[in-house]
């Protein structure tokens, strides 16, 4: 058995996440995903590369790989929420996934250096994703791509 390490996270009850911890805990049968995946995408999609550059292991390409990869995975979380919750349209007028400046080369869209499977697409040289396109996938598809 591989070596494992362990996190525990504690929270007062009078924290105003306690509705997310117990939402999280072992005690609710009813998740969307396998909760260790939910609790280690949430902090991938945003923590990973900072972790990574702390760490010192990595090159500035690879972070900033890590980064794009990052940036893209939470795009994705933003429209799985905004679907969820009926915002499609206020996602779109508000531009919440433009103005990115860097090119189409800077990222390789083959691969997702969190779960080396294949990522089907990345951000656009304009910053801006097809957002018509992506809310129009299956529920299946959409969770798939909000969560890699």
């Amino acid at each position: 058995m591989p070596e494992q390490v362990d996190f525990r996270f504690q929270i007062s009850v009078n924290s105003p996440y306690i509705t997310l911890i117990k939402y999280l805990s072992p005690k609710n049968k009813f998740l969307e995903f396998p909760r260790q995946n939910m609790i280690t995408w949430a902090l991938v999609a945003f923590w990973y590369p900072l972790a990574c550059k702390w760490s010192g292991g990595f090159s500035d390409a690879d972070l900033k790989l890590k980064a794009r990869t990052a940036i893209y995975q939470l795009q994705q979380q933003i429209i799985y929420l905004a679907q969820a919750f009926g915002l499609e349209n206020e996602l779109g007028n508000q531009g919440m996934l433009g103005n990115s400046s860097h090119s189409d080369t800077d990222l390789d869209p083959n691969v997702d250096v969190y779960t080396s499977k294949s990522v089907p697409t990345h951000v656009k040289s304009d910053g801006e994703q097809n957002l018509t396109s992506v809310m129009s996938l299956e529920n299946d598809e959409l969770l798939e791509e909000a969560f890699k």
